[in-house]
């Protein structure tokens, strides 16, 4: 074998090495050539005491590479082993942490390779052993792979629901933001990015969190509080009103295995809407748990139905026309009787037919439960309007002994307006939310979470019409931004009358993605003509792809992409057709 081969020849082939070894299979042949001067006189020593090229190897290793990474080496350098390793392959390489001095303590990381070459002269088989640094590379890769790790792990934990999310690591303090909400950046501009988790969560409550939760928000935010919390559960939810008095949601999120350093992710959230409507329904539920016991104090009539349909009077608040009502139809001999008069004397039109079915002793035998309640709200008629009255119904065994189905009714008007005003708040905070503010179309984040319902089940029959406007920017400079606003409602309004407002969304500022989920494909052909016709009659120029599955299994972000891909080619057309570059 020939092995005086230029040191410029080995180093253009395989880096920078430290050392080569040739490996002659057949003949069982070694030959070292060191290539780094230091290296060669630490081989030239050891070398000087024992010919085995494994010892000499392993002494030079055992000197410079990590504890932790030497048997990486050893299997690497073990003849028996590296023969069977390389008998079907061209290459192999591992990575190892390597110190150049062997006085230091520091450690880089080496790749340490091999290639089997075959010798022209006899077809022998040749080993090279080459060690290059790659230290800098490497450590790299090691970052990105533990901030992707951490990314997934945020937007696994958390997902979009939260405005501002915060990746901590419990044990040394360091805060990450990810996707923080415009007004905490703006408050707290980068306090998040530079203080210790203590210091930003001491930032956050002096400046974002109500005077009256300060405490128990400095308690809930300590390390010591999150750590238990999480000690027996995965996660752990908080509410607390911030310093403008809307509720607020914090959510904390183990996201590491159990025995490695503690790490949470945490979102905050202003839910004020969702949360009062919850707590509004928790006291409505808290007070009909509690109403048997305190029925006669919350009450403005109680009575008592006895299993003969009698009715007798146990309460009545002092109110004269309460009292008038309940004296003209407690002692009515038949409750139906007496019951539906009232009914038809005192009750809204439109609640009569649905009370009187809910109130019929029958029904009301059947349903009542043996614990708790079973009720309803009217509309009760009075001069000028009407208020919400409360009817309940429980059981409760007389002082004879028998059991009675004990009947309440309270004025309910303020409690029912002021729920109905909050339903009226979330539902306009969901709209908000959902709903393009310029068309009241269907907005982007709309779109993006049916997306993602799509993505988890089975697509058939479906096309996707994605449609941009031509040259909005330029007809904003022209005739000013209502012009532009009015074209935008134009395409608006045209898709939701030929695909459906549920099935219409604005995407971006002049585009829009239309479903069709119509079995005939020529079907959403002849609508997009009909939209193109459309603009064409109002001197509007649009662009429109268009993308279709029949059974085929082709993911929803394919068709969108294929849809948007045509759009853009006809977006460019008319461009070039004007004259214009595309922007």
């Amino acid at each position: 074998m020939n092995h005086n081969i230029d040191d410029e020849i080995i180093r253009s082939c395989f880096g920078d090495c430290l050392f080569l070894f040739y490996s002659d299979t057949k003949n069982n042949n070694k030959v070292i050539r060191m290539m780094d001067d230091d290296l060669k006189v630490a081989w030239d020593k050891i070398l000087s005491d024992t010919d085995d090229y494994y010892k000499t190897v392993l002494r030079i290793m055992e000197d410079r590479v990590h504890p932790d990474d030497r048997q990486i080496v050893r299997d690497i350098f073990d003849y028996d082993k590296y023969t069977v390793l390389m008998k079907d392959r061209k290459y192999y390489s591992d990575y190892f942490r390597y110190k150049k001095d062997p006085s230091s303590d520091t450690y880089i990381y080496e790749k340490l390779s091999i290639s089997k070459l075959t010798d022209s002269e006899d077809g022998t088989d040749i080993l090279v052993f080459s060690s290059n640094d790659v230290d800098e590379s490497f450590r790299k890769k090691m970052r990105e792979a533990e901030a992707k790790k951490q990314y997934y792990s945020v937007t696994y934990a958390l997902g979009r629901e939260y405005s501002s999310i915060y990746y901590v690591d419990m044990d040394s303090g360091k805060v990450t933001p990810y996707n923080v909400s415009n007004r905490i950046e703006g408050m707290f501009g980068d306090t998040f990015y530079k203080a210790d988790y203590d210091k930003a969560v001491s930032t956050y409550i002096d400046k974002a969190v109500k005077e009256s939760d300060k405490e128990m928000m400095r308690k809930v935010l300590s390390r010591k509080f999150v750590l238990s919390q999480i000690s027996g559960l995965d996660h752990f939810t908080w509410i607390y009103q911030n310093n403008e008095g809307n509720y607020c949601e914090l959510k904390c999120v183990r996201v590491s295995d159990v025995g490695e350093p503690v790490a949470v992710v945490m979102g905050f959230a202003v839910k004020d809407a969702e949360i009062r409507v919850e707590m509004e329904e928790k006291a409505q539920t808290d007070f009909q748990l509690s109403l048997l016991d305190g029925l006669s104090r919350d009450y403005e009539m109680v009575w008592l139905l006895r299993k003969d349909k009698k009715m007798r009077l146990f309460r009545v608040c002092d109110n004269p026309e309460v009292q008038r009502v309940a004296l003209q139809y407690y002692d009515c001999p038949d409750y139906d009787i007496g019951f539906n008069s009232f009914i038809d004397r005192y009750v809204a039109e439109e609640d009569r037919d649905r009370l009187k079915e809910f109130t019929r002793y029958e029904n009301l035998s059947a349903n009542v439960p043996a614990e708790g309640m079973y009720s309803t709200v009217f509309k009760r008629n009075i001069p000028g309007g009407y208020v919400y009255i409360q009817l309940c119904f429980t059981r409760a065994v007389g002082p004879d002994g028998e059991e009675n189905i004990v009947c309440a009714c309270r004025d309910v008007d303020a409690l029912i307006r002021e729920e109905n005003k909050r339903r009226e708040m979330y539902s306009k905070a969901i709209k908000e939310r959902d709903l393009d503010g310029l068309t009241g179309i269907r907005n982007r984040y709309c779109f993006e979470h049916i997306i993602q319902r799509m993505e988890k089940g089975e697509i058939k029959d479906l096309s996707v019409v994605y449609i941009d406007a031509d040259f909005l920017h330029e007809l904003n400079n022209s005739e000013g931004h209502d012009a532009g606003d009015e074209l935008i409602r134009f395409i608006a309004n045209s898709l939701v009358k030929l695909w459906g407002v549920d099935n219409t969304f604005r995407i971006g500022g002049d585009e829009f993605i239309a479903f069709d989920s119509d079995i005939d494909e020529n079907s959403c052909l002849e609508k997009i003509s009909v939209l193109k016709q459309k603009a064409a009659d109002r001197k509007y120029s649009i662009s429109v792809g268009y993308s279709h599955i029949g059974d085929s299994g082709t993911n929803i972000q394919e068709l969108i992409t294929s849809a948007e891909k045509m759009m853009y080619e006809e977006k460019k057309k008319h461009h070039e057709n004007a004259g214009q570059k595309l922007r």
